[in-house]
């Protein structure tokens, strides 16, 4: 079992993390005091924005429960579908989990495999209707990788053999 990890702590490996990437095109927000959901059924006491100006590399967000669960948002339909040039009226989330219990190494496992452009995006598009949805995967090794480092990627995250994922997927760059 992990450790929680409180909204303060998250707030500092993220800030930190951030820092040590050196990355001049990826905007990083963050807010103490987020507005809350009323159709949530949990409080959010920190939240963390990554955003690339690139639609080619992975835009993340991330929010803390006053308990020190972790949820976490990876990308957004719009920036999926304009990339793909095609329509979409909907702008959740690509993927992503409700706030779960995570470790330290595994927060920052999954920040490195996102911001080292080591995770995609399967799509489906349906002519006339546009985006229609979407699961990230990443490569069979890289999984398990991510789960020795204690993160549990719940049923967010797909594993995929390297060659389905460097062919037939949309991927991702590292951020710069």
């Amino acid at each position: 079992m992990h450790l929680m990890i409180k909204p303060e702590r998250v707030r500092q490996l993220s800030s930190e993390w951030f820092v040590t990437r050196h990355t001049a095109r990826v905007e990083f927000r963050e807010g103490t005091q987020p507005e809350n959901d009323p159709q949530d059924d949990y409080l959010i006491a920190y939240e963390a924005v990554f955003e690339p100006g690139s639609l080619d590399q992975a835009r993340v967000e991330l929010w803390v429960t006053p308990d020190g669960y972790i949820a976490i948002g990876f990308e957004r339909w719009k920036r999926i579908a304009e990339r793909l040039d095609i329509k979409c009226g909907n702008n959740r989330f690509a993927a992503g989990h409700e706030p779960q219990c995570m470790s330290e190494s595994g927060l920052l496992a999954i920040l490195d495999l996102i911001a080292d452009g080591q995770i995609a995006i399967s799509s489906s598009v349906i002519p006339l209707f546009g985006l229609v949805s979407t699961k990230a995967v990443v490569c069979h090794g890289i999984l398990d990788e991510l789960v020795s480092k204690g993160y549990s990627p719940t049923n967010w995250l797909k594993g995929v053999s390297q060659k389905k994922f460097s062919t037939h997927l949309l991927q991702y760059r590292q951020w710069e």
